[in-house]
């Protein structure tokens, strides 16, 4: 999988720390601890497990944020075709 991070990592560490990660659709999520993930306008979650990395398409303007600091969000371009 070729990825392009387009910006530095963000962390979001509950509700009160929500983040768009730069307005992106495209979010290269790490997490060195097991984690949940929250997308606000969804209200889905997504549990991740110690030292997991992962894809999470959203749309732009959504929110998410994750239960501690151990989750990073980078703004990525993700190739297509």
């Amino acid at each position: 999988m070729e990825i392009r991070p387009l910006a530095a990592k963000v962390t979001a560490n509950g509700s009160g720390n929500k983040t768009t990660v730069g307005n992106a659709q495209c979010v290269y999520v790490c997490s060195t601890a097991d984690d949940l993930i929250t997308n606000v306008a969804t209200g889905a979650t997504m549990q991740t497990h110690e030292n997991q990395a992962f894809v999470l398409m959203k749309e732009k303007f959504e929110e998410i944020h994750a239960g501690s600091t151990n989750t990073h969000f980078t703004k990525i371009a993700y190739p297509r075709g």
